[in-house]
């Protein structure tokens, strides 16, 4: 059976007991991994964030407990490597479905090929995707646009390898980072209807404000977005 670790800040004690009472409920042995928490102390890993880059192309900075997130996910990569197994990587603030088990079991045996499978997505408006197949009572989904949010995945050591290699240089959060299939060259796919759901728990994740942007910023912005969907484009036609 794959790996399970649930993120879990220190002091979220509620959201550690619901999200573990729910997995021995389904008979899941997981492992508890303490989230960085950014917005306390700072981390090593932080060295790697540029934040002119970051405000240069979106416009606001990424907040101490994005930067946290980045490095619980980042770390989790490492021990994936480390285990040279694929593992699942869970947050606590979701909710999981009945049909969690049987997408344990075939994530399981398609990992391999898949390398990323996601089990869940917090923003699918305007934001393409195709289905691409059946693994049981699920359609295997291509994101030509990534969902967004990190709440669980399963992930194979292929996979780890290359979302550290190109991750040397932080501006994104690690969902948009994830997401970009172009970069790291890991396609983004998932189960649908998705095993895991977003719960309606308060937010840890308190972003920095958006701020005033200049002509000159907003035209640099836009420039990057088509560039965006440009290499997003070029990737998925070389793949194809």
């Amino acid at each position: 059976m794959l790996k399970t670790f649930v993120i879990n800040l220190a002091g979220s004690d509620e959201r550690w007991e619901t999200t573990s009472a729910r997995l021995k409920e389904l008979s899941v042995s997981f492992e508890r991994f303490e989230a960085v928490d950014g917005r306390v102390s700072q981390h090593p890993l932080f060295e790697r964030h540029d934040d002119n880059l970051r405000q240069k192309y979106r416009g606001r900075a990424l907040s101490g407990g994005e930067l946290g997130c980045f490095a619980s996910h980042f770390l989790l990569w490492q021990r994936c490597v480390e285990l040279d197994e694929p593992i699942v990587v869970m947050e606590d603030d979701l909710v999981i479905s009945s049909s969690f088990n049987e997408a344990l079991r075939l994530a399981e045996d398609n990992i391999g090929t898949l390398n990323y499978l996601r089990f869940a997505g917090t923003y699918l408006k305007r934001r393409p995707y195709k289905k691409i197949g059946e693994l049981g009572s699920f359609d295997l989904i291509d994101h030509i646009k990534g969902p967004a949010g990190t709440l669980c995945y399963v992930i194979s050591p292929k996979a780890a390898k290359a979302f550290i290699q190109h991750a040397d240089v932080w501006f994104l959060a690690v969902d948009d980072y994830m997401d970009r299939y172009w970069c790291h060259h890991i396609a983004c796919y998932s189960l649908m209807p998705f095993p895991v759901t977003f719960s309606d728990a308060e937010t840890d994740m308190v972003r920095t404000k958006k701020v005033f942007r200049p002509l000159r910023v907003k035209t640099i912005q836009e420039m990057y977005k088509i560039l965006e969907r440009i290499r997003r484009y070029l990737s998925r036609l070389t793949r194809n």
